[in-house]
C-alpha cells in the first residue's frame, strides 16, 4: 500500500475503456469512458494503473492513502501516441516547398534531384552528435503537445553506415528520454543515387546485407517501405517484407500517397501493423481494412502541406477499419510536430467525429505500434501515462488548433 498513489478530484477523465473493448473500431462518445469527478490509483513502483472511477465509488481500501494529489480543474486523457515520424535528418527542405508553391509536383521535384535525396545528402554529412542534438530538441517540442510515445523512422541516409547511425541515435534518445520511442528501419525510402536505375540491385543489397546486420544489432522493431511510382513497387516491397519477417522485424508500409499501386493489398495480406497515407486508396482496399487488424494511419498534415487529397477517413471508419492519425513529421512534406492540430484537420476536412479523432491519437495509434496493451488508454493494468489539459472538456483538444495547454 505504501507504493500506491491516489489522484483525486480529476474534473474529467477519459479511460477509453469502450474503445479498447471494440479494438478501436467505429468509436463513439460512450466508448471514451468519460468519468466526471474521477479518481485514479497508481502503483508508483511499476507505474501501472490500479483503479479508475468516480470519486464517490473509490473503494474503502484506497481512501486513506498517504500519497495523494488533486487533479481539480483538469481534464485527463491518455498521453498522445505519435505513430509516424521521420525525425532523424539533416538540413531543411524549404526550397522544395517554394517549388511546389510555383506549381511543381512532389514527383517532379524528386526527379530533378530534390525531395528525399536533398535530405539524404545533408543527413549523410551530419555528424551523429548534431543529429542527436536536433532530434532531442524535436522530442522536447513533441512532448509539449502531450505526446508520450513516438515512432521514429530511418530512411534519410540510405547507406548501411548512415542508417545504422540513425538507429543508434534513436537508441541514445531512448536512453535519455522519458518518452517511449519506437525505432523503424526504412532503407527503402528512395533509391540512392549510386543505385540510380538499379533499384532491384538496391533491394537485393538490403536483403542480403543490411537486414541481417540490423537484425543482429537489435536496434529496430519495425521495417518499412515506400511503395509509390518512382520509388518501390509492390513486387520489390514483397521481397523486402519477406526478408524482414525472416529477420524478426514487424512490418509497416507507406502506400497510396500519390497513386494506388497495390501496396495496401500486399501490406494487409502480410499482416503489416499499419499502412500509412492512403490518400488514393481503392474501394476494394477500404473494405479489406475493415476485415483486418492492420491500422490505417492517416496523415492529414502531409495532405495539407503538399496540396493532395485528404485520405477517406469516413469511408475507412464506416467500413470498420482501425484508424489512427499522425503528423508524418519530416522536413519535406509535414514539418509539424503538432499532433493535436491533426485532429482539428481530421474533424474539419476529413469528417471525423471528436471521439474518432481522440481514439485515433491514443489507442489506435498505439495499436499501429503494437503497444495498445501498454499505452493509449487509462484502465487498470496500463501504464500511467497521462496528458493533462487545462480546460473543461476533452472536446477542446481538436477545437483549439493544438494550442491547448
Amino acid at each position: 500500500m505504501e507504493a500506491l498513489v491516489l489522484y483525486e478530484e480529476i474534473s474529467q477523465l477519459l479511460t477509453l475503456e469502450g474503445v479498447v473493448q471494440k479494438k478501436g473500431r467505429r468509436p463513439v462518445q460512450s466508448d471514451l469512458g468519460c468519468v466526471e469527478n474521477a479518481c485514479m490509483v497508481v502503483n508508483a513502483d511499476d507505474n501501472l494503473i490500479v483503479w479508475t472511477g468516480k470519486g464517490t465509488d473509490l473503494p474503502e481500501t484506497y481512501k486513506n492513502l498517504a500519497h495523494r494529489f488533486s487533479g481539480k480543474g483538469q481534464v485527463w486523457i491518455p498521453e498522445l501516441v505519435e505513430c509516424h515520424t521521420h525525425l532523424i535528418y539533416g538540413g531543411t527542405r524549404h526550397h522544395d516547398f517554394a517549388l511546389r508553391c510555383e506549381g511543381q509536383t512532389y514527383q517532379q521535384i524528386a526527379a530533378a534531384g530534390g525531395g528525399i535525396l536533398t535530405t539524404m545528402n545533408a543527413t549523410r554529412e551530419a555528424p551523429p552528435e548534431l543529429l542527436l542534438e536536433q532530434a532531442a530538441k524535436d522530442l522536447a517540442r513533441f512532448q509539449k503537445f502531450g505526446i508520450g510515445t513516438l515512432e521514429i523512422k530511418t530512411g534519410y541516409g540510405l547507406t548501411l553506415e548512415s542508417e545504422l547511425r540513425a538507429l543508434e541515435v534513436i537508441r541514445a534518445l531512448s536512453d535519455q528520454a522519458a518518452m517511449i520511442l519506437v525505432p523503424t528501419f526504412l532503407p527503402a525510402h528512395a533509391t540512392p543515387p549510386e543505385y540510380k536505375g538499379r533499384t532491384d540491385s538496391y533491394v537485393d543489397l538490403i536483403c542480403a546485407e543490411w537486414l541481417p546486420e540490423v537484425a543482429k544489432t537489435g536496434l529496430a522493431k519495425f521495417f518499412d517501405v515506400f511503395v509509390e511510382d518512382g520509388y518501390f513497387s509492390p513486387q520489390q516491397a514483397h521481397k523486402l517484407f519477406l526478408c524482414a519477417l525472416d529477420h524478426g522485424l514487424k512490418l509497416k508500409l507507406h502506400s497510396d500517397q500519390f497513386t494506388s499501386l497495390g501496396g495496401t493489398k500486399l501490406g494487409i495480406e502480410l499482416g503489416a501493423f499499419s499502412i500509412d497515407h492512403l490518400d488514393h486508396i481503392s474501394k476494394e482496399d477500404i473494405r479489406a481494412f475493415g476485415e483486418s487488424n492492420t491500422v490505417a494511419v492517416l496523415l492529414p498534415g502531409a495532405s495539407l502541406f503538399t496540396g493532395t487529397p485528404y485520405p477517406p477517413a469516413r469511408a475507412l471508419i464506416d467500413a470498420g477499419a482501425r484508424v489512427a492519425l499522425s503528423t508524418d513529421y519530416n522536413p519535406g512534406t509535414c514539418p509539424s510536430r503538432n499532433l493535436p492540430l491533426m485532429t482539428t484537420i481530421a474533424c474539419t476536412q476529413m469528417k471525423m467525429t471528436v471521439p474518432e479523432a481522440i481514439a485515433a491519437v491514443t489507442y489506435n495509434a498505439a495499436a499501429a505500434l503494437d503497444l495498445e496493451d501498454r499505452v493509449g488508454s487509462l484502465i487498470a493494468g496500463k501504464e500511467f501515462r497521462v496528458c493533462t489539459l487545462d480546460t473543461d472538456s476533452y472536446e477542446a483538444l481538436p477545437y483549439c488548433f493544438g494550442e491547448l495547454e
